[in-house]
């Protein structure tokens, strides 16, 4: 071996055994606990409007049903509204409502999105009539049990979203299911979102590839030793308030800026939240700007590199201001780097380009772009991500509490210990109606196999409700989402899947790195389920009739007005005039003649008069 070989290799020991050792220091000092929640800190709660909108409709926040509906100038209000009527008196017959669902899933142009679509706008236009939807959901429920067990595949029942149904059984749960979600639920939740970003935040994060010193995902590990160092900076807001706060050197500016918010605006939605500011840095009366990209980024060839508190000099002590931005950003230019869209707290949702090709953004890692896959450039001082597994670990001790709480308020244990021996188990009313239909189904088909009608609980419950709040605490909490944290609770999502699933599954040597996580935790948990789901089994009769939203309590401030349903009826009714053969043709093979001549009047009246 030559002496410039060994050199090398000696050279690598030391930094990998530098890199543990601060790796153990971290875990020691256990950054994650300075952010816990504090005693009685508000939970920044979505309101139901809201809420409702981001499981409905979550690639549009600001939906139609939220806003009047606007009458074609071509139309006669008075006619236009008159069928409208009509057309909503339709869709409180179920036999049509069934009728129109099974002919749209006929056409083989009605695709995922337009289930998805239906089933948002059924759950609108009929939610004040819970028990009537009620009816409508387990109607379609028993059809689409009733083809799977005729094609044999009764263990599959509800693992896909291919048809109304099931896009309708999420809605129809959320909606239920928002005033437990409010309790305890939520709290726990928010517990580990904050517990997640205070480890995360902690240690470096590449606000462009998403990779960050902390991760419970092998693949998202920085490949890198990053030198960096903690500072104590003094925080100063608009109306002169000062506040001590921790960032690191190494941090973007937007990366600060974020980090300074949450810590002058704890238990404060992200909605609620100033916008408009920037970050100054102030000495001897003299106030800086600081971007994430100006005149003075460092250049490498074709990279150039993102602004940091590092870069700026900014030191222990030093105060760092939250002012109004009095300069506007280029069209398009999403703050702060043009070309990079960044979430509110400062990690790249997507990283892309800054400029064209020769001009190209990074933080700490070079992230190369083909048409192919997305590649890292390696160089020599980066690591195999299987020498960070100690991490990971560390990562999950952190993190463990929190998520042995969250589970507990999703499945609560049912066997009390002994210092809990009058303890008693809350189960959702329609949790119970739901899987009492599952059972009674399993008995009308005589299906013999528990696994089965677990699979059934399992795929709705688990897979199609709580994992929704799992892998994005958004839809319920008023915070922002990046993609560190998103990686880590999609394993923590599937570590909660696997708990649930009727299968006997042990991990081994070639299982993925988050099988092998939480493979002790998923098998004690699959007890616990299967012990929850046997005292709903055991729990007191639940009338589905008693199913109510109680919209006034949830209305948001200021508002009247939930949902404008006339919006959701007419956009219903788009969807039935584009499939109105295949209705009509259905009314006409189930003689549903009357139902069949007022569609017909709709269609004349505010359609295209088809079969007028």
């Amino acid at each position: 071996m030559s002496k410039y070989l060994k050199l090398e290799i000696s050279g690598v020991e030391k930094e990998m055994v530098a890199s543990y050792v601060k790796g153990f220091t971290h875990i020691l000092d256990d950054p994650a606990l300075e952010n816990e929640m504090l005693f009685n800190e508000t939970i920044p709660l979505l309101d139901f409007q809201t809420f409702a909108i981001r499981i409905l409709f979550p690639n549009s926040q600001d939906h139609s049903v939220l806003h009047p509906l606007e009458i074609p100038h071509d139309h006669n209000s008075a006619i236009f509204t008159s069928a409208l009527r009509k057309f909503e008196s339709l869709l409180h017959d179920k036999q049509f409502v069934l009728a129109m669902v099974h002919a749209m899933e006929d056409n083989p142009n009605f695709n995922l999105q337009s289930r998805i679509d239906v089933a948002s706008l059924l759950t609108i236009s009929l939610f004040s009539s819970m028990p009537y939807l009620t009816e409508v959901l387990f109607d379609l429920l028993r059809e689409l049990i009733n083809r799977n067990v005729t094609r044999k595949q009764s263990n599959q029942l509800l693992e896909r979203s291919e048809s109304v149904a099931e896009a309708l059984l999420t809605d129809w749960l959320a909606f239920n299911m928002y005033s437990d979600l409010r309790g305890s639920t939520s709290v726990a939740i928010y517990s580990l979102f904050l517990r997640m970003k205070g480890h995360f935040e902690s240690a470096p994060i590449d606000v462009i590839t998403g990779n960050a010193n902390n991760s419970l995902s092998e693949e998202k590990f920085i490949r890198k030793e990053i030198c960096y160092k903690v500072l104590c900076v003094d925080v100063e807001t608009a109306d002169g308030m000062r506040m001590p706060c921790k960032l690191l050197d190494c941090y973007t500016i937007t990366q600060a800026k974020a980090k300074m918010m949450d810590h002058l605006y704890r238990g404060i939605g992200l909605s609620q939240r100033p916008k408009e500011v920037d970050v100054e840095l102030r000495s001897a009366g003299k106030a800086k700007l600081l971007r994430d990209n100006d005149m003075t980024n460092e250049e490498d060839e074709e990279w150039r590199r993102i602004n940091t508190l590092y870069h700026y000099k900014v030191e222990d002590g030093m105060l760092l201001a939250l002012a109004p931005r009095t300069q506007d950003l280029n069209p398009g230019q999403v703050w702060d780097c043009p070309g990079i869209s960044i979430c509110e707290f400062g990690i790249a949702k997507r990283g892309s380009h800054f400029g064209d090709e020769s001009n190209k953004m990074y933080q700490f890692e070079k992230k190369e772009s083909s048409s192919k896959k997305q590649n890292i450039r390696l160089g020599r001082s980066q690591y195999r991500s299987e020498l960070f597994l100690p991490r990971l670990v560390a990562t999950k001790r952190i993190l463990q509490s929190s998520v042995d709480n969250l589970f507990e308020e999703i499945i609560p244990s049912t066997q009390p210990d002994s210092s809990d021996s009058d303890r008693t188990i809350s189960i959702p009313k329609v949790i119970k109606i739901l899987f009492d239909f599952f059972d009674l189904q399993a008995a009308l088909y005589d299906i013999q196999d528990q696994e089965v009608v677990h699979s059934w609980k399992s795929n709705s419950l688990a897979l199609r409700f709580w994992v929704k709040f799992l892998k994005n605490p958004g839809c319920l909490l008023d915070v922002a989402m990046g993609e560190t944290q998103e990686t880590a609770l999609t394993v923590i999502a599937q570590a909660f899947i696997d708990g649930c699933s009727s299968g006997k599954s042990h991990a081994t040597k070639e299982s993925p790195t988050n099988k092998l996580l939480y493979n002790r935790e998923v098998q004690l948990f699959k007890a616990r389920v299967k012990n929850y789901y046997e005292e709903v089994r055991n729990a007191p009769y639940a009338d589905r009739d008693t199913l109510a939203i109680p919209t006034q309590e949830y209305l948001p401030q200021g508002g009247y007005t939930m949902f404008h349903t006339d919006s959701a009826v007419y956009q219903l009714f788009n969807y039935a005039q584009s499939y109105r053969p295949e209705i009509w043709r259905r009314l006409c093979m189930h003689n549903m003649d009357s139902q069949r001549e007022l569609f017909r009047q709709v269609c004349f009246d505010i359609g295209d008069n088809l079969y007028g």
